[in-house]
């Protein structure tokens, strides 16, 4: 997926978990949307901002710092489940 698509999802659905089970968490995807139900949506609120910041940062990004960050896994941080 390249980095555009991985951002703009990033950007709208990171509150339910969307880039969780992109990047082959789905544990941490799944975890996400149950505690977006149980906290009444305050996690989702914090996981929206961070998405926000995330979605920044990966448009900021050169194709090559994608790529590396991508293969080091270095995506998933920041993204609170």
């Amino acid at each position: 997926m390249n980095k555009t698509t991985f951002a703009i999802l990033t950007l709208l659905f990171n509150n339910i978990g969307v880039p969780c089970f992109i990047q082959g968490n789905a544990k941490s995807g799944i975890l996400r949307i149950v505690l977006n139900f149980v906290t009444c949506s305050i996690i989702g609120l914090i996981n929206f901002i961070m998405g926000i910041i995330l979605a920044i940062d990966i448009f900021k990004m050169t194709d090559e710092e994608y790529e590396e960050k991508k293969a080091a896994g270095e995506l998933k941080k920041g993204i609170p489940a």
